[in-house]
């Protein structure tokens, strides 16, 4: 919940002339999630430079009696590409179950909206050991009924690694739980699975992002508060492809 539609604007105008002098920016994929009220404008301001626009969350329905909900299909006329699902403070914060969050995912499927989906387990589970079955579950649970991966990547965001506080997980641990990931993918959509980006979120940053960028079964990464305001967006970034080979 930052940047106001104006601000979103300036935010999107530097950023666009800032990346484009990054070296090896031509093998990054860019996106923004900003809050419902900038995504029109944060589209237009967008517009050639290959940055993709996402939404923070949507309703399963297309319109309906949920006063304050985005649907699916007001996402794509504001001009998003896709949409987060399932984000560790909207499951902590809202109550947001895998049952709710499947319903969103056969929605955005059925309007051909992307759809970041996001797992991560909590500090308790982690503690018990438990954290691979944990996303296993919450990846059965919310693609049930999803045939075909085509507009899906998963967004790896353990709950203690996230927000004011949170702890950046080790890249080992992550490692693990790409490759976790990753088999369950494979077992759910066959070798369409292998194809699925997967990315790690929880507090990255310019000193730490190099070391996830080199992870096997890694697509990229989700940045939060690093990626609030441009100077640091860039130097994530500019690190992270420095790592690459």
């Amino acid at each position: 919940m930052h940047q106001t539609p104006q601000q979103t604007q300036v935010f999107l105008w530097a950023l666009r002339e800032r990346v484009a002098r990054v070296p090896k920016i031509e093998r990054a994929s860019l996106w923004v999630i900003p809050p419902f009220t900038s995504i029109a404008v944060a589209a237009e301001a967008a517009q050639g430079s290959g940055i993709r626009i996402g939404a923070q969350n949507m309703h399963w329905a297309d319109e309906g009696a949920f006063t304050g909900e985005i649907s699916p299909l007001m996402l794509k006329a504001c001009g998003a590409e896709f949409v987060m699902l399932g984000h560790a403070e909207r499951r902590a914060l809202f109550g947001e179950s895998d049952e709710m969050l499947n319903k969103k995912v056969l929605a955005a499927a059925r309007h051909g909206l992307g759809m970041m989906l996001c797992v991560g387990e909590p500090a308790s589970i982690k503690a018990a050991g438990a954290g691979e079955d944990y996303v296993a579950q919450q990846l059965k649970l919310a693609l049930r009924g999803l045939s075909v991966p085509n507009h899906l990547q998963v967004l790896y965001e353990p709950l203690w690694s996230v927000g004011e506080g949170g702890v950046a997980a080790a890249p080992d641990y992550v490692g693990a739980a790409f490759d976790n990931i990753r088999r369950v993918l494979c077992r759910i959509f066959g070798l369409a699975g292998e194809r699925v980006p997967i990315l790690y979120g929880g507090s990255v940053d310019a000193m730490n992002c190099a070391r996830y960028a080199r992870l096997p079964n890694g697509s990229g990464m989700g940045v939060g508060r690093a990626g609030w305001n441009v100077d640091s967006f860039v130097a994530v970034l500019a690190n992270a492809l420095a790592a690459l080979d």
